[in-house]
């Protein structure tokens, strides 16, 4: 056996799946714009006069690489969830390393590394459910068959009544 070769349900086998795989480069992507936000509000004071476009560029780029699970699993709502949640285990690592760095930086966001942990949870687990509505309807849509509705007689209709 080569040693390229793993088990289904080893560990190896898990690793190399596309969905943890795609989760760590989102993981490692989200920390890296995480770093650059906190890195341009708190070492470059020359941005300051442009706060509120600098913010906004971060959110963009932070949705932006929130929405690489979500788009190449957009088939496999499981996967988003796997993909996107792995991800954002990895940015809270990134965060709780963060608050060690910057001593007041929960407090000022008002969110500590569990609650943006759930907040990813929620956020990834609310777009795998969109998703598998979404190819809900497709499906129903491709594979629909025009279903045959028994007509009932005239008669069938009419209340028996009791003789008396």
């Amino acid at each position: 056996m080569s040693s390229t070769h793993h088990q289904p349900g080893s560990l190896g086998s898990a690793i190399h799946h596309p969905a943890f795989f795609y989760g760590v480069i989102t993981g490692i992507l989200l920390s890296f714009v995480m770093f650059g936000w906190l890195f341009a509000a708190n070492r470059a004071p020359s941005l300051d006069h442009v706060a509120f476009f600098r913010n906004w560029i971060c959110l963009g780029a932070f949705g932006f690489v929130m929405s690489i699970p979500v788009l190449r699993f957009i088939r496999t709502p499981g996967r988003i969830f796997t993909s996107g949640l792995t991800g954002w285990v990895l940015l809270c690592v990134a965060y709780a390393s963060a608050n060690m760095y910057f001593q007041n930086l929960a407090n000022r966001l008002a969110r500590t590394p569990f609650k943006v942990l759930v907040m990813g949870a929620i956020i990834y687990g609310v777009a795998s459910v969109i998703a598998w509505i979404m190819m809900t309807i497709v499906n129903m849509l491709q594979h629909s068959h025009p279903v045959a509705v028994p007509v009932a007689s005239p008669r069938a209709a009419e209340v028996p009544t009791r003789p008396q």
